[in-house]
């Protein structure tokens, strides 16, 4: 069947610019990236800097983040979410009838001091632990992610002071900490490095 006229034409290509559009669409497009002195800067600064990848987490840094969610976010009991402060509170509330009791959940703890073969064995508890040290926080998920049994073991500063850190991990009582500190400024010290290294949050509560 013969093409129409206007068919044959819509195939055609489109003919050259004449010069005075060209000379149009060229300063069109001049006038539309026209940049001031700061913008050419800015410019010239991102083109210049390194693509940055993302940010890869530490296995520490991601245990880091879970531990701070469940500060910020609550704690799960019984398949529910309940505010952290009162799930410690709640934890301190009976901590003086279970601290080195071994009850059907506590689990054996040898501590060990930095430097020595000087050790002590506790029965304790892990929510205890694990919700107001970062570092029980940490080693109690190793255990979990591993499926390790047996006795725990941890290294700390002072052995002799160890025992009262607990305490107060179980009943949240400052006062008493503090009062049994003054009385002995090496067992102050012990106190206080044991609460660093094992990176206790006493502000929170």
């Amino acid at each position: 069947m013969t093409a129409t006229l206007n068919e044959i034409y819509a195939q055609l290509p489109s003919p050259p610019l004449s010069p005075n559009n060209k000379l149009c669409l060229d300063e069109c497009l001049y006038q539309q990236y026209i940049y001031s002195d700061e913008e050419l800067r800015t410019i010239e600064t991102f083109l210049s800097s390194p693509v940055e990848s993302p940010v890869q987490l530490s296995k520490d840094d991601i245990l880091r983040n879970k531990y701070i969610n469940i500060m910020e976010e609550g704690v799960e009991v019984n398949g529910d979410i309940v505010p952290y402060i009162y799930a410690i509170e709640k934890l301190h509330s009976i901590g003086n009838n279970v601290i080195n009791k071994k009850t059907k959940d506590a689990v054996p703890l040898r501590v060990f001091e930095t430097g020595t073969e000087k050790y002590q064995e506790f029965w304790v508890h892990p929510m205890f632990l694990t919700l107001q040290s970062f570092q029980f926080f940490k080693l109690f998920e190793e255990i979990n992610e591993n499926h390790e049994e047996g006795i725990i073991e941890i290294e700390i500063p002072s052995l002799k002071s160890f025992a009262i850190v607990l305490y107060y991990l179980y009943t949240g009582d400052k006062n008493k900490v503090f009062e049994i500190a003054r009385l002995d400024e090496n067992l102050c010290k012990g106190i206080m490095e044991n609460i660093e290294c094992l990176e206790i949050n006493m502000e929170a509560f």
